[in-house]
């Protein structure tokens, strides 16, 4: 018998490095939605819904087949999330 050729778009590392760099990106997203319904002002809650948006873009433009962007980010969002609540 012969052996199947594995499909073209089978990641050759743990998918769950995808899955962690999105439920960090849950997290900072949970910041700044808490940011913006406790802001002091309108320009505060205006600039932590737009940074809210901004990283959902960006979190929906990493392929979950790219290992170097997926750490990448995961690192960024990371050190995002460290300063957002050591200002929090």
């Amino acid at each position: 018998m012969a052996k199947a050729a594995l499909a073209p778009d089978l990641v050759a590392f743990d998918p769950m490095v995808y899955d962690i760099m999105r439920e960090t990106a849950t997290e900072l997203g949970g910041g700044y939605v808490w940011l913006s319904r406790n802001a002091s002002t309108e320009t505060e809650r205006e600039a932590a819904k737009a940074a809210q948006i901004a990283l959902w873009r960006d979190v929906n433009s990493v392929s979950g087949r790219d290992l170097a962007t997926i750490q990448a980010k995961t690192a960024e969002y990371r050190s995002r999330l460290r300063q957002l609540r050591a200002t929090a």
